[in-house]
């Protein structure tokens, strides 16, 4: 997170164009880390976790429909929705998980994670295009996008018994390492284009209030259906679920908009002050847990 501040002065001082950054992330990093995430992936629970959270994204679109109607009329509806439906899982919850259930539990995490990013990096990316682009320039920038060809590669992979290399787990931590601080230090170049005088705290608290509440209550009734049909995880499963709504807005939209030019201040800022309620909220969580 302290790469947050460094973007921050970084841009101040050199004014550097967002992106040089988020070009290679999503080009190639952040597709790199999903090949290997998905061959690291449980199987068993491969067909369970990720489909909870592709859902749970899916969910918090009439949520964030139901925000912009009611009180947030001056964010744009598309950003909203990916705001809403991105959560922070992978950067923001390994070393959470790591803390709370050890490191033998990231690749549970891997799971949960993997239905956000396949949401994420399709409707969501076609969301935030769609601020910029019409429908069908929208279509042709998700098609742009590496990820699904990627991710359909991987489940072939592992479903054939491809093993990711043990020479390669020092490389990818470091790259894992890398997006992740590239990503904050996006969030600080665009950060260092808003007028924070002109900024309205109560708007972006209660929004972010209503996002948390609205995905711990439809993650509630994913979990509960999962329970009483398929009873396929374990208790920590389920603990690990439960930390997802309280994880801040992924850096992704961030990202994205940097990549298209479009809506990055508004993006920029729901990222940052989400992070900082998320640590108060997984906090709170960790001690009663």
């Amino acid at each position: 997170m302290a790469f947050i501040a460094v973007g921050y002065f970084v841009k101040r001082k050199f004014d550097i164009s967002p992106g040089y950054i988020s070009t290679p992330l999503i080009k190639l990093l952040l597709p790199l880390l999903v090949f290997f995430n998905v061959l690291d992936a449980e199987a068993q629970k491969l067909y369970i976790l990720p489909v909870i959270t592709f859902l749970l994204a899916l969910g918090m679109v009439p949520a964030a429909n139901f925000a912009h109607k009611r009180f947030a009329k001056e964010s744009n509806p598309l950003l909203l929705r990916s705001s809403f439906s991105f959560f922070n899982i992978a950067f923001f919850g390994i070393p959470t998980i790591t803390a709370l259930f050890g490191e033998d539990k990231v690749s549970t995490l891997i799971c949960i994670y993997l239905g956000s990013a396949l949401y994420g990096d399709t409707i969501g990316y076609f969301q935030v295009a769609k601020t910029k682009l019409d429908v069908r320039g929208a279509l042709k920038e998700v098609a742009k996008i590496p990820f699904l060809y990627v991710f359909i590669a991987a489940v072939i992979c592992k479903v054939a018994g491809v093993e990711k290399p043990d020479s390669l787990e020092s490389p990818l931590k470091i790259v894992s390492f890398a997006v992740s601080a590239a990503g904050m230090c996006i969030v600080g170049f665009n950060l260092a284009d808003v007028d924070f005088k002109e900024f309205k705290w109560k708007y972006y608290i209660r929004l972010l209030s209503f996002r948390t509440i609205a995905a711990i209550f439809i993650l509630g009734l994913l979990v509960a259906g999962e329970y009483f049909i398929f009873q396929s995880l374990e208790k920590e499963d389920y603990l690990m679920l439960a930390l997802v709504p309280l994880f801040p807005v992924a850096a992704n939209v961030t990202v994205f908009a940097s990549f298209l030019g479009s809506e990055e201040e508004q993006s920029s800022l729901l990222v940052f002050l989400s992070m900082l309620l998320s640590l108060i909220l997984v906090s709170l969580a960790a001690l009663l847990f």
